[in-house]
């Protein structure tokens, strides 16, 4: 992976059809690395010389995504594995075989589950206006304090004029699967995993490179990459308010603040900043204690 200090020697803002290959290579930093930065300099760094390990809710949010947003490039890029994964070579062989050809594998229960999540999906009346007319995977890239950022927008629709939204320059609609999607559940998962920086940051860098602020909306689905049917797939569309929007970017900002100097000075302080760090006590852990222990 290209050194941290490349972020430095590119500067552009545009929004563009990028590969996803090409994506990955270019020099910049992305939300999901940036939001580590949250935590620390030290987490961010640690997170860029080391990408995340793939995971089979990875692989299967990945082929979700391209059933529900791609579908005509969905068997270019899955094929299913009939057998169990304790077959050892014949595996691997075909693990190769598929990789070979540009393609990833998928157990059954992964193919038709994501089948299965997909068709819930389309079908929901209050998705359809916003996948109607559009494109997916649209990659913008902006500049934010001399250092080069990108973004990966899941769906930038066309103009959606309905009794349900008016949006005469179109959304950006971001796709999330979660294992339940509940309000309450799902607003932790919103907020645990910074998705409140990473779409404030993406809608700041989209109207930065086209001039058009876009509202923005998150359409979770509800499944399950085992492929379990405890639960149904369900869906729900989520207006994200701007003023979550709006907080997500002061937050980036800052990180990116922090970012920038930590290469100029090639310090990388981990949680406690390089100065004194305290015990964050809850109140209700010293009860009355905790009067005295104030004072």
């Amino acid at each position: 992976m290209a050194g941290i200090r490349e972020i430095l020697k590119t500067s552009r803002v545009e929004t563009c059809d990028m590969p996803w290959e090409e994506y990955k290579a270019f020099p910049a930093m992305n939300g999901s690395t940036l939001s580590r930065g949250i935590r620390s300099m030290l987490d961010l760094r640690h997170s860029w010389d080391n990408p995340k390990e793939d995971t089979d809710s990875m692989l299967w949010g990945r082929a979700v995504h391209c059933l529900c947003l791609e579908p005509g490039e969905f068997l270019n890029r899955y094929v299913p594995w009939e057998g169990a994964r304790r077959q050892g070579k014949a595996y691997e062989e075909f693990a190769i075989e598929a990789a070979v050809a540009g393609k990833e594998v998928l157990t059954l229960n992964q193919w038709y589950a994501a089948q299965r999540a997909a068709l819930a999906f389309v079908k929901n009346p209050r998705v359809k206006p916003l996948i109607a007319s559009g494109k997916a995977e649209q990659t913008v890239l902006a500049t934010e304090m001399g250092m080069q950022h990108k973004g990966r927008l899941d769906w930038v629709s066309s103009p959606v004029c309905t009794p349900e939204y008016d949006c005469p320059n179109g959304v950006i609609a971001d796709l999330k699967t979660s294992a339940d999607i509940h309000h309450h559940a799902f607003g932790r998962v919103f907020y645990k995993f910074h998705y409140d920086m990473k779409l404030g940051l993406y809608q700041r860098w989209w109207e930065a490179a086209t001039g058009l602020r876009l509202p923005v909306f998150v359409m979770c689905l509800q499944g399950d990459p085992r492929g379990s049917k405890d639960r149904p797939h369900d869906v729900a569309v989520i207006p994200i308010p701007d003023a979550v929007l709006d907080r997500g970017v002061r937050t980036g900002l800052e990180a990116i603040r922090n970012l920038r100097e930590a290469i100029a000075t090639n310090f990388w302080p981990g949680v406690d900043g390089g100065e004194e760090y305290f015990l964050d006590t809850p109140p209700w852990e010293m009860g009355d204690e905790m009067v005295e222990f104030e004072e």
